[in-house]
């Protein structure tokens, strides 16, 4: 063997030999510390066991580490504030201010040090060190009998460079609640300027920054937060301000409110253009749209009714080509498929305000109706089964307050029926692409359309008319189920017969002419022994075609 390969192989058993001494020194180490460990837990226990307490219990360790670092960081806080303005009340607003500044470097100088062995009471200490540094810098102004500093913009600029600070600090730690509670400062700061265009200035710059988190880290539940106590903030700044727009010479104020929200609620829809991922579902989607729609609706509903209870027209119509023209955008581009619809309704329904303001009631209710087609091929191109149902129950709505409100317009008595009849059809005809599995809409419109046609007819005919119309009208329906082939359309010439009985013996009897009762006896006659006739050569046909299937398959039952 060469020399050299030798001491290679020496050197390698060398160094085995100590890896091994090695491996065997640690465990004897560890065999040693075993029964030292064991001990020591078993004193602990002892030393517990007369409490009755356990100390593997989840909710005693969770209490003792997160429940006991929140009590004492939100005691230590009311201390602290309660110190601030015991020396503001005595007339020393910068002793108290010093109070505020030594307090807040003594939270994040705690948090600095406990941050290796208590990570979540130093996250605490951070967390509360920048909520007081926001209660002394809104108190340096705001909510204050004797500010330290009066001048409003100064002040408002000190708290905004500390939001700031504490969303830089958020976004680098990747921290939620950090972000959040500076997302909330910034609205308690919007709502204390008082004034309209720094309140929602700072409430949209706020709104795009959410959206922002959002979009980078998936915070949707900042997104949420921030949204209901955006949306209570407007409504409780809304109530607040007694000035009237129509009276006031600053009419602009609300116009301004409206166009500020407007677009606040416009960047909080853009969360349906986000792709779907692991981190949030299409509920969530759903729940932020539909949250921020009703926020949206109800700040519309305060500020018409306080501030615009006659010039609403121009905000509804701005809504409504906006609601429409997003909705095209999204079923082109949004990969969520059910938000189209959902704007394409509001839209809609801020088309038939728009209709209501303009023309009022009992007159809007024609193009109401008549809005219902519209909508219905609408819900065809978005092939949207949501667009169909909310459809023909806003329909339904519609039809019961014309009735309860006026009923004697005779153009809206014969569009109803009309609008009913061609809804039934294209609901019949297209179900499939709208994704209908069962004829409950179909069954609905047809409903509306037997009764609103015996309605119209009887108040728009003269007495002597009315059962000779609603005979025409059993026909018709007889001829619809021939053509169409369909059993509805029999059952409806069918109950239509029954009622014009009932009507003729009832009432025409005892009312009209003589020419006019035997007229409609006569054709009464007539259309019940067609339908005879009819109901005979089909159970004829059915019978024969029964007796061949069964000449020619004797075996089959």
């Amino acid at each position: 063997m060469n020399p050299d390969d030798l001491k290679q192989l020496l050197n390698h058993i060398d160094l085995l030999e100590k890896r091994i001494t090695l491996l065997e020194s640690r465990t004897l180490h560890d065999v040693k510390v075993q029964p030292i460990l064991k001990v020591e837990t078993e004193s602990e226990n002892m030393e517990f066991s007369d409490l009755n307490i356990s100390i593997s219990n989840p909710f005693e360790t969770n209490f003792g580490e997160y429940g006991l670092a929140w009590l004492g960081n939100i005691v230590l806080f009311f201390a602290i504030a309660f110190l601030w303005k015991y020396f503001n009340d005595a007339g020393k607003p910068l002793i108290s201010a010093i109070v505020g500044v030594i307090s807040v470097a003594g939270f994040f100088t705690l948090s600095h040090y406990f941050r290796r062995n208590f990570s979540f009471l130093s996250f605490m200490f951070n967390l509360f060190g920048f909520v007081i540094l926001f209660y002394i810098g809104l108190k340096l102004h705001y909510y204050n009998d004797k500010p330290l500093i009066t001048n409003q913009v100064i002040a408002t600029s000190i708290i905004l460079l500390i939001i700031v600070g504490q969303l830089f600090f958020a976004f680098k730690n990747k921290s939620q609640i950090l972000a959040g509670m500076a997302f909330i400062f910034a609205s308690i700061t919007a709502f204390a300027s008082g004034s309209t265009h720094s309140f929602y200035l700072i409430s949209l710059l706020t709104t795009v920054l959410v959206m922002y988190s959002f979009w980078k880290y998936n915070w949707w539940k900042a997104l949420v937060i921030v949204l209901c106590i955006g949306f209570l903030t407007n409504v409780i700044w809304m109530l607040k301000n007694p000035v009237s727009l129509i009276k006031s010479p600053d009419d602009l104020t609300y116009q301004f409110a409206f166009v500020y929200y407007s677009i606040i609620t416009a960047i909080y829809s853009l969360v349906v253009f986000r792709k779907p991922e692991k981190a949030f579902s299409s509920d969530l989607i759903l729940s932020v749209i539909m949250l921020a729609g009703i926020s949206y609706s109800a700040f519309l509903l305060i500020l018409v009714v306080k501030h615009f209870p006659d010039n609403f027209v121009p905000f509804f119509t701005l809504i409504s080509i906006y609601c429409i023209t997003f909705s095209v955008i999204l079923k082109l581009y949004s990969p969520w498929k059910y938000t189209p619809a959902l704007f394409a309704l509001f839209g809609f329904v801020a088309i038939s305000v728009t209709v209501f303001g303009i023309y009022h009631l009992p007159d809007s209710f024609l193009l109401l109706t008549i809005q219902s087609i519209m909508v219905l091929a609408m819900a065809l191109w978005y092939r949207s089964q949501i667009i169909a149902v909310m459809n023909t129950f806003l329909l339904i709505s519609l039809i019961l307050a014309y009735y309860k409100i006026s009923g004697t317009l005779q153009a809206v008595n014969f569009s109803i029926p009309i609008v009913a009849f061609i809804s039934a059809r294209i609901i019949n005809w297209q179900k499939k692409r709208m994704n209908i599995k069962t004829d409950f809409l179909r069954n609905m419109n047809l409903f509306i359309l037997f009764f609103s046609l015996l309605y119209a007819t009887y108040k728009g005919l003269p007495g002597q008319y009315i059962a000779l119309s609603w005979l025409g009208i059993t026909g018709m329906y007889f001829i619809f189920s021939i053509v169409l082939r369909s059993i509805k359309y029999r059952w409806l010439a069918m109950s239509n017969l029954m009622v014009t009985a009932f009507y003729l013996f009832l009432i025409d009897l005892a009312k009209i002419d003589l020419i006019f009762r035997i007229l409609a006896f006569l054709v009464f006659a007539v259309i019940s022994i067609i339908i005879s006739t009819y109901y005979v050569k089909k159970l004829k046909k059915n019978s024969n075609d029964q007796y061949a299937e069964e000449t020619v398959n004797p075996n089959s039952n």
